[in-house]
């Protein structure tokens, strides 16, 4: 089930990461995983649910994954799906399916996911609050949005690194480093569970939401006959 699809209609975007492909295991390997196994245990998936991951990139996280998850793991660069398709092979990952797709406009059923799960993205995007809205519209009432990025607001532990780190960021992509954490959940429709500073000097945050059931609108008082 790890074959690449094209779905919805994907905005143009700078070839950066399909160039970065080659490179993306190495300046965000690493580095940067301590923050993807915390999130992993965070969004705690268990057998049977469903799992949307935006922005797989090279599928350096999805590994993980328990038996018996079902994942659909999207991203707008092409040259990342597949080198995440060529790592799904050895061992194969079978409950992996990967789709080329703008996390803008997910072309994707409301209230499909159990979980859906969004690390490293959300900096990157043109809208992110229009994608916090995306992930919230597939995320079924009750389950969990996960996200794992640099916000702004959100408390670094280190100042100095926050803004290395940024810097770096900023030569390395087209990055917004200064997303402010409220603003965007309020922008989403999203309130927050938990979050959690991870990775080094506590670059990176780590914010766990609940999707809220639906609100029923209480039934009509019924009139009494006389």
């Amino acid at each position: 089930m790890n074959s690449t699809t094209a779905l919805g209609s994907p905005s143009s975007m700078p070839s950066l990461y399909d160039r970065l492909a080659p490179l993306y295991d190495v300046v965000y390997g690493l580095g940067l995983q301590p923050g993807r196994r915390r999130a992993m245990a965070a969004m705690a998936v268990r057998a049977g649910e469903r799992v949307l991951e935006v922005g797989i990139g090279t599928g350096l996280g999805a590994l993980t994954y328990p038996a018996g998850v079902s994942v659909v793991g999207i991203d707008l660069s092409a040259a990342m799906l597949r080198r995440a398709a060529h790592r799904f092979r050895r061992p194969p990952q079978a409950h992996v399916a990967l789709a080329r797709m703008d996390a803008g406009a997910l072309a994707l059923p409301d209230d499909t996911f159990d979980a859906v799960y969004a690390p490293y993205m959300v900096n990157v995007v043109p809208d992110p609050v229009a994608v916090g809205r995306e992930l919230r519209r597939v995320c079924r009432p009750g389950g969990r949005v996960v996200l794992l990025n640099h916000f702004a607001g959100a408390g670094a532990a280190s100042p100095v690194v926050d803004r290395l780190a940024g810097r770096i960021a900023a030569r390395l992509g087209d990055v917004d480093w200064d997303i402010d954490l409220g603003t965007f959940l309020a922008g989403s429709g999203l309130a927050a569970l938990s979050v959690e500073r991870v990775n080094f000097a506590g670059v990176s945050t780590l914010v766990v939401c609940r999707v809220p059931s639906r609100t029923l609108h209480p039934p009509c008082p019924s009139k009494e006959v006389s």
